[in-house]
C-alpha cells in the first residue's frame, strides 16, 4: 500500500510540474505576441512608405509644371519655382532624415538619392535666378527632369521594397509564434491526458496485481527468460496453465478457452494422441524424460481446424510456488519444410534436365555424326581415285570442311564438358602457318561468296613450331573468322600473328580483323556470351545459334589464355586473343609414326550398322586394306554370325533395330561361342565421355568414333589386333565355321549404287507408311535408318521431317504420327536430287 501512495504521490508532484510549464510557457509566448503586436500598431513604416510615394507624385507635379511653362507663351514661373522646392524639400527631407537612414544605406537607394539631389542643386541658379534667366533655361530644367525621372522612380521602389519585406517579415514572425504556441499548447494539453489516463490505468492495474505479484514473479522470469516463439506452460497433468499471443496466432485459440485444458485435448493430431497421453503417464509414475530437457525435436502438431503441421518442440522445467510446471517452446516449420521439399524438388528437376540434356547431346551426336560419317567417308574414298590437281585442292578443301564440321559437333560437347568441369587440354606440337593456311583455305570459299579477300600473315619474327592444343586452337581461329566472313560484305579479313610474352613466358596472339558492320559499343560486353546474335537486327538473313564465340571464350580460357574484342559500329572489329605456347622443332612434331596398314592385313572382321551407307564405307575402307569384312544389320543377326564364325575384332554400331549393340555384346560375351573373348569395338557417333564409359562397361573392348576416320581404324587394328595386342585371357573355343555370306560386289560407281540404293529404301518407306502400318517400333526404326541417309545425301529437310515421324511412333500419338507423315511425304517430293557434298 505505501508502494501505491508513493505512486500517487509522484503522479501529483507530476501534474503540478506539467501544470507550472504550461503557465509560463502561455505567458513567455503571450509576451512576443505582444511585442509583435506593439510593432504592428507603430505607424513609422506608413509614413515612410507614403512619403517615397508622395515624392514621386511631387516629381511628376515638378515635371508638369515643367511642361506647361514650355507650351505656354507666357510661362507660369512660379508655378515652376513652387513645384521645385516642393520636390526639393522632399528630396532634402529624404536625405537627411533619421528615419530614412537605413534606406541610404541600400545602394541602389542611395545612389539615385545621390544623383537626383545633385540634378536638383544644379537647377538652383535658374530657379533662383532672374525671370528671363529662368525662361532661357526651362528646356535644361527639363532635360534634368527627364533624366531624374527613372532615379526617382528607383528611390520609390527600392524604398517601399525594403518596408513591404520588414512587413512581411513581422508577419511571418508573428505566425511562428502563434503555430508555437499552438504546437506547444496541443503538445501540453496531449501530455496531460495521457499522464491522466496513465495514472487511472496505473491504479486499476495495480490494485489487480498486487495479489498477484509475489506468486507470480518467478515463474514470469523463467517465461522471460526461455520464451523464443509459441509458449504454453502445463503442470504435470498436462492441464494448460498459460498460453501466449504467438500460441494463439499458430494454433488458432483464444487464451481464455485453452487455460484448463489438457495438451492432448488441444494441440495432439489424433494419430499421436494414445503416444501423447502414454509418455505423460510414464513420466507421473517414473520421472522418465524422453523429450523434456532433450533440446528442440520435430513433431507434428493440430490447429483449431483440424490442420496437421510440423513443430520443433522444446520442453523445459521449472520449480514454482505452486509445484513444478512444464513449459513448452514451439516453432511452425510449415514454411521451412515447403522450402526444404521445393529445394529437392528444384534439385530432382534439375539432375533430370541434366540427364535430359546428356541424353539429347547422345541423340544429337549420334544423328549428325552419322551422315557426317558418310561423307567423310566417301571423300576419302574418292581421294584415293584418280583425280585431277584441281578435283584434289577441291576434295582437300572439302576434307577440311567436312572435319571442322565435325569440329562444330564436338563444340556442342565441349560446352557440357566445361559445365561438368573436364578442361584439359591436350598439347601437340603444330606448325602454326600451316594450321592457320589450312582454316583460311577452308574458308575462302565462304569469304568469296560475300565479297570478301583474307589474308594472314606474322607480325614480327614468327613462330613456327609450337605445342599446344590444335584442335581447340582451330576451332577458335574457324570460330572467330566465321564471325568475320558473315558479318562483312565485299571487305578485307585479316589474320595476324605476333609473339608475345613476358618473365621469359612464351605466348601468341591472335587478331582477326574485319572491315565488317562493327559492334556497338553497349554490347561489347555481352558477344561471348552463349546464344548472343548482336548482329541481327541490322541484318536479318544473318543466321547463327550465338554459340560461336561463347564456345570460343571457354576454349581460351580452358588453354590459360584470354580474349577480347574492339569494334567502331560500322567500321569494322578486331577479335583478339593471347594464349601461352611451348616452343617444339620440327623433328618433334613429324616424328610420329603415320600408321603402317601393310602391318595387318587378312583380319576377319565382322561390323554390325544398320545404316546401309555407314556399312557400305566400312566395308570398302577395310576391304581396300586387306580384310575380310562380314556385315550384319543388326544386334541379333551379328549374335547369330558370331556363334558359328570366329572372328579377329567386331566393330558393333549402338543403336540398331531389333537388338542394340550393347545387348549383342552382352549375348556374344555371354554365350561361350568362339568370339566370347575376341575384341568388340564400339562403333557409334555418340562420343560423349559418360557414353564411352558406359560402353567399355557393357563389355566392349575400346571405342571408334563416327565419322570413321581410317588412320584411327588402322591404329585401332594395330592396337587390339597387331603383334603387340595382349594375348586373350582363354584360348578361343572352336566351332564348326558357317559359310558367311559373300561380301556384295563392288560397282563401277560405287557412289551412283548407293543412290540408287538409298532413292528406292526412301520410296519403299513411303509405300510402306502408305499402308498404316501399325507397329510404331518398326516405323520409328525405320525412319531412324533413312532419315540417316537423308542428311548423307544433302537432304536435311527430309531428315527433318523423318525424325519427326520417328518422334511421333516413339510417342505412340497417331494424330501427330499422321501429320508428320504427310509433312514428310511432302518433304520426300520437294527433296532436291541426292547428292554426297
Amino acid at each position: 500500500m505505501s508502494g501505491l501512495r508513493n505512486l500517487r504521490r509522484r503522479g501529483s508532484v507530476i501534474l503540478v510540474l506539467v501544470a507550472a510549464l504550461c503557465v509560463a510557457t502561455i505567458a513567455f509566448l503571450a509576451v512576443e505576441i505582444v511585442r509583435d503586436l506593439r510593432l504592428l500598431s507603430s505607424a513609422n513604416s506608413d509614413n515612410v512608405q507614403w512619403t517615397l510615394s508622395q515624392a514621386e507624385v511631387e516629381f511628376l507635379e515638378f515635371q508638369h509644371a515643367l511642361d506647361l511653362a514650355r507650351e505656354n507663351h507666357v510661362p507660369d514661373l512660379e508655378a515652376v519655382r513652387r513645384e521645385f522646392d516642393i520636390f526639393y524639400s522632399r528630396m532634402s527631407t529624404l536625405s537627411t532624415g533619421a528615419l530614412y537612414a537605413p534606406l541610404r544605406d541600400l545602394p541602389e537607394f542611395g545612389s539615385a538619392l545621390n544623383l537626383v539631389k545633385s540634378r536638383l542643386d544644379a537647377m538652383i541658379p535658374l530657379i533662383d535666378g532672374d525671370p528671363a534667366a529662368l525662361r532661357a533655361g526651362l528646356e535644361t530644367l527639363a532635360e534634368g527632369a527627364d533624366a531624374s525621372r527613372g532615379d526617382v522612380r528607383r528611390i520609390a521602389n527600392s524604398g517601399l521594397l525594403v518596408f513591404a519585406e520588414q512587413s512581411d517579415a513581422r508577419r511571418r514572425s508573428i505566425a511562428v509564434t502563434l503555430l508555437r504556441m499552438a504546437f506547444l499548447t496541443t503538445t501540453l494539453v496531449v501530455a496531460l491526458v495521457i499522464l491522466m489516463r496513465h495514472a487511472q490505468i496505473a491504479g486499476r492495474v495495480a490494485k489487480r496485481r498486487g495479489r498477484e505479484l509475489t506468486s507470480a514473479l518467478s515463474r514470469m522470469d523463467t517465461i522471460l527468460e526461455a520464451s523464443l516463439d509459441a509458449l504454453v506452460v502445463s503442470d504435470l497433468q498436462g492441464r494448460i496453465l498459460d498460453f501466449n499471443s504467438v500460441s494463439e496466432r499458430i494454433f488458432g485459440y483464444r487464451r481464455e478457452d485453452v487455460i484448463g485444458r489438457t495438451l492432448g485435448d488441444i494441440l495432439i493430431p489424433d494419430h499421436l494422441r494414445d503416444a501423447h497421453e502414454a509418455g505423460m503417464r510414464r513420466f507421473a509414475l517414473t520421472g522418465e524424460r524422453h523429450v523434456v530437457g532433450m533440446g528442440r525435436v520435430e513433431l507434428e502438431a493440430q490447429r483449431k481446424n483440424g490442420e496437421v503441421f510440423p513443430v520443433e518442440l522444446a520442453l523445459e522445467m521449472a520449480d514454482t510456488e505452486s509445484g513444478q510446471i512444464i513449459i513448452g517452446f514451439l516453432r511452425d516449420i510449415s514454411q521451412r519444410v515447403k522450402d526444404e521439399a521445393e529445394l529437392v524438388e528444384a534439385r530432382d528437376s534439375a539432375l533430370a534436365g541434366e540427364k535430359a540434356k546428356a541424353e539429347f547431346l547422345a541423340m544429337m551426336t549420334h544423328e549428325i555424326r552419322t551422315p557426317l560419317n558418310g561423307v567423310l567417308g566417301n571423300l576419302s574414298l574418292l581421294r584415293k581415285t584418280r583425280l585431277d590437281s584441281e578435283q584434289e585442292r577441291f576434295v582437300r578443301h572439302m576434307g577440311i570442311s567436312g572435319k571442322l564440321l565435325m569440329s562444330h559437333v564436338d563444340a556442342v560437347l565441349d560446352i557440357a564438358r566445361f559445365e561438368s568441369g573436364m578442361t584439359e587440354t591436350q598439347g601437340q606440337a603444330v606448325h602454326l602457318g600451316r594450321l592457320v593456311q589450312d582454316i583460311v583455305d577452308s574458308q575462302l570459299g565462304a569469304a568469296e561468296a560475300h565479297g570478301n579477300i583474307v589474308e594472314w600473315s606474322w607480325t614480327g619474327p614468327p613462330a613456327t613450331w609450337v605445342e599446344v592444343d590444335s584442335s581447340r586452337l582451330q576451332q577458335v581461329i574457324l570460330n572467330l573468322l566465321g564471325n568475320a566472313i558473315k558479318f562483312t560484305t565485299d571487305g578485307r579479313i585479316a589474320i595476324e600473328l605476333e609473339q608475345v610474352g613476358a618473365d621469359g613466358a612464351a605466348a601468341v596472339e591472335f587478331r582477326i580483323i574485319d572491315t565488317g558492320i562493327g559492334i556497338a559499343e553497349a554490347d561489347l560486353s555481352r558477344v561471348f556470351d552463349d546464344f548472343e546474335s548482336l548482329a541481327k537486327p541490322l541484318k536479318s538473313d544473318l543466321g547463327g545459334t550465338g554459340l560461336g564465340l561463347g564456345i570460343a571464350k571457354r576454349f581460351v580460357t580452358a588453354m590459360g589464355g584470354e580474349i577480347g574484342v574492339e569494334s567502331t559500329l560500322d567500321e569494322g572489329s578486331v577479335f583478339w586473343f593471347r594464349i601461352p605456347v611451348v616452343p617444339a622443332s620440327a623433328t618433334d612434331a613429324t616424328d610420329s609414326h603415320a600408321p603402317d596398314t601393310a602391318a595387318l592385313r587378312g583380319l576377319r572382321i565382322l561390323v554390325a550398322e544398320d545404316n546401309e551407307i555407314n556399312l557400305h564405307l566400312a566395308q570398302d575402307l577395310l576391304g581396300g586394306m586387306g580384310h575380310k569384312v562380314t556385315a550384319a544389320q543388326n544386334g541379333l543377326q551379328a549374335v547369330d554370325i558370331a556363334q558359328h564364325q570366329r572372328f579377329d575384332l567386331v566393330l558393333m554400331d549402338i543403336r540398331m533395330p531389333v537388338m542394340d549393340g550393347l545387348a549383342a555384346t552382352r549375348a556374344i560375351r555371354e554365350g561361350g561361342g568362339p568370339n566370347a573373348d575376341i575384341p568388340i569395338v564400339a562403333f557409334s557417333a555418340n562420343v560423349l565421355p559418360e557414353a564411352k564409359d558406359r560402353f567399355l562397361s557393357g563389355g566392349m573392348s575400346a571405342f571408334l568414333g563416327k565419322p570413321l576416320d581410317p588412320d584411327e581404324l588402322v591404329m585401332l587394328l594395330n592396337r587390339l589386333c597387331g603383334p603387340d595386342a595382349a594375348a586373350p585371357a582363354t584360348p578361343p573355343v572352336s566351332a564348326p565355321a558357317a559359310k558367311a555370306p559373300p561380301p556384295p560386289r563392288a560397282p563401277a560407281d560405287p557412289i551412283a549404287a548407293l543412290k540408287d540404293r538409298y532413292l528406292a529404301e526412301a520410296a519403299a518407306l513411303f509405300d510402306w507408311l502408305a499402308g498404316a502400318p501399325g507397329d510404331m517400333a518398326a516405323i520409328a526404326d525405320r525412319c531412324h535408318q533413312i532419315a540417316g541417309s537423308a542428311a548423307a545425301f544433302g537432304q536435311p529437310d527430309l531428315r527433318t521431317a523423318l525424325l519427326h515421324v520417328e518422334a511421333a511412333a516413339e510417342a505412340g500419338d497417331h494424330d501427330r504420327l499422321a501429320r508428320a507423315i504427310a509433312d514428310a511425304r511432302v518433304a520426300w517430293h520437294e527433296a532436291p536430287a541426292p547428292r554426297i557434298a
